[in-house]
């Protein structure tokens, strides 16, 4: 198993090396497919970086929850840690979702232009059954968990959380069944190094619950530093111009 993932890592490597010669100085002129494909290659070829990110959300009654702050290492091409402040688990790989983004979008275009020499924004729209399909597999596994936390049946309120969680998988089935999620990215490239600076996320959910229609949005801003254990000029530059949201 180390040695296929080892030869895949080479193989994204020599992809991503060769895009590089193969565009020269044709950089102006890179379709916007183009940018999203090279930064997909950059960071999976990439041994070792850093993220930070927050995510956020609001339902359209402009309730807010607490933000869920989190950071992530990555060594080696595989090992991921990721540390958060809340006790919920949290499954995000920057790899896999720009590989998704680059494999199943219905549209990406540059934002910016050439306003910027050092940078290139780009927006994407996730395909929307892929949003769907991913949120639907997320929130099952979250219920899921919580099905896993069940006390035995020699314990107090066993019982009770039988019936409990039977309740929820009812109401989220409903609420799933209704549901629709569109997710627009804004990607942030570094255009010498080709390697994604800073990833925005909007996903707006619509649902019936109880026959009435509801509608929430979440937030997620993440931001790479230390590309193989070096901070670069852009991404200074970067943090010298916006903070964290």
């Amino acid at each position: 198993m180390k040695k296929e993932k080892a030869i895949s890592v080479i193989v994204v490597t020599l992809v991503f090396m060769l895009s590089i010669a193969g565009c020269g100085n044709v950089g102006k002129h890179r379709s916007p497919e183009e940018w999203l494909s090279l930064s997909y290659s950059g960071l999976a070829a990439t041994d070792q970086y850093d993220f930070t990110g927050s995510m956020s959300i609001k339902t359209d009654g402009g309730l807010a929850f607490k933000p869920e702050v989190f950071e992530g290492k990555v060594v080696d091409h595989q090992q991921l840690t990721l540390q958060t402040n809340s006790q919920e688990t949290m499954h995000w790989n920057p790899v896999k979702v720009l590989e998704t983004l680059n494999q199943s979008n219905d549209e990406v275009r540059i934002v910016n232009g050439s306003n910027d020499k050092d940078t290139v924004t780009l927006l994407i729209t996730e395909n929307a059954k892929v949003s769907k399909e991913k949120w639907e597999q997320r929130l099952r596994q979250q219920l899921d968990q919580l099905g896993a936390n069940m006390p035995s049946k020699d314990k107090p309120f066993h019982q009770e959380w039988m019936e409990e969680l039977a309740r929820s998988r009812s109401q989220l089935d409903a609420m799933l069944s209704t549901m629709q999620a569109t997710t627009e990215y804004e990607l942030v490239i570094d255009r010498t190094k080709l390697l994604p600076l800073k990833m925005e996320e909007k996903t707006s959910f619509q649902y019936t619950y109880n026959k009435r229609p509801f509608s929430e949005s979440r937030y997620t801003t993440v931001r790479f530093q230390s590309f193989n254990g070096a901070l670069s000029n852009t991404v200074q530059q970067m943090h010298k111009r916006v903070t964290m949201d």
